[in-house]
């Protein structure tokens, strides 16, 4: 089965070192069953006009080289052979969906959850969807190749104080929900912190997968070039099409793997949660006692937020993560307007930045777009070295 496109969720078919797959258009489709979180080769059946996501994200080796992909989006046609993976998908901006109740059988339509090539089943019947049919799964071993069975990046250990908390310190970023500006406080911290000197790490720890927003915070763009020194990694590459659904032991096992990862690879880990740290998944990361020591210890929690209202999520945060009021921080879209950051701090007690704004004073340089909640976050760390010691 000559395959034309690879979503970039079954990026472990080339990029896991276990993996003995190399980039390459013909596959023979495995007769046994597709389970969650499994890779299936599958035809597009139907693509209606009004269909929210319609485009698939791709991944392609770049010519010439041994550890350079390209990342690219195409518009779906149907008779389009395509790669994709098996899972669900939680999104109340966008289509909501579920792993089917039984492994895909060869034969089985399947509904595209998201750009980055997560099907299963949606959760309401009216919403128009690209419909994909299941022509068969990959063999790895004998077996129905998982991502679980392909992780990208191995069990790491990272260094620790003498209470097993990690040494580099880590920034938790989330939100009241999607597209509040979570990625956008990532990716400019992330780009003004890197050019004051400090390398950084950027971990997706939920939600459902999709290279953009590691894209976007490591290289400023949501589609381009990565490579193997690339320095941000989500769920998975630790072996998960989406943490939707999954348990709150896979969840956190999963999470951690990731922490730990970043942590030896860079001096600050910034981390995000999908959605709302109230969600399933979220919640079992966020509160995860090895995530909650680490925090406070040396650790701080940016709230992503879009209107006033939206400042209730840290309330909450504060009541159920048991965070001080030091280690919290608003920004977001709310953050942009002097006016709103006023009455944000007069509602919460926290302190809002504009993640966008420059610093004049700024070790990032006058004009580095988040120069100024950098600054804010290395003073942080810097105080909160102090008082531990």
């Amino acid at each position: 089965m000559k395959i034309d496109s690879f979503a970039s969720t079954a990026r472990g078919l080339f990029l896991s070192p276990e993996s003995p797959y190399v980039f390459q258009a013909d596959f023979t489709p495995d007769p046994q069953p597709v389970p969650s979180n499994g890779i299936f080769l599958g035809e597009v059946v139907d693509v209606p006009e009004n269909a929210p996501i319609d485009r698939l994200e791709t991944l392609e080796a770049l010519q010439g080289t041994q550890d350079a992909w390209k990342t690219s989006e195409m518009k779906l046609r149907e008779k389009t052979n395509v790669a994709v993976t098996i899972g669900g998908r939680y999104a109340n901006r966008s289509v909501s969906g579920r792993v089917p109740d039984s492994p895909a059988e060869p034969g089985v339509i399947l509904d595209l959850l998201n750009t980055g090539g997560v099907c299963g089943v949606r959760t309401n019947p009216d919403t128009p969807c690209v419909k994909i049919e299941v022509k068969g799964g990959v063999a790895l071993r004998g077996e129905p190749a998982t991502l679980s069975h392909l992780p990208v990046i191995p069990d790491t250990r990272c260094p620790v104080d003498e209470e097993g908390i990690p040494c580099a310190p880590i920034i938790l970023v989330t939100g009241s929900e999607m597209d509040v500006g979570k990625t956008t406080c990532a990716s400019s911290l992330a780009s003004a912190l890197h050019s004051s000197g400090i390398h950084v790490s950027y971990v997706k720890l939920t939600g459902t997968g999709r290279m953009r927003d590691l894209m976007q915070v490591n290289y400023g763009r949501p589609l381009g070039f990565f490579d193997s020194a690339r320095l941000g990694w989500d769920f998975v590459d630790a072996g998960l099409a989406s943490t939707c659904g999954v348990s709150s032991h896979r969840a956190r096992r999963c999470a951690q793997n990731l922490l730990r990862h970043g942590c030896a690879k860079a001096e600050i880990v910034i981390a995000e949660l999908a959605d709302s740290p109230s969600s399933d998944a979220s919640l079992h990361v966020a509160s995860d006692p090895w995530v909650k020591d680490w925090l406070a210890r040396r650790g701080l929690i940016i709230c992503a937020c879009d209107t006033l209202e939206s400042t209730l999520i840290v309330h909450w945060i504060r009541s159920h993560l048991e965070v001080e009021e030091e280690n919290m921080l608003i920004s977001g879209k709310l953050a942009n307007e002097a006016h709103a950051r006023e009455e944000a701090y007069r509602m919460t007690g926290i302190r809002a930045l504009s993640c966008t704004a420059p610093n004049p004073s700024s070790l990032a340089g006058e004009r580095a777009v988040g120069g100024a909640i950098a600054d804010w976050v290395a003073k942080h760390f810097m105080r909160q070295r102090k008082s531990v010691f």
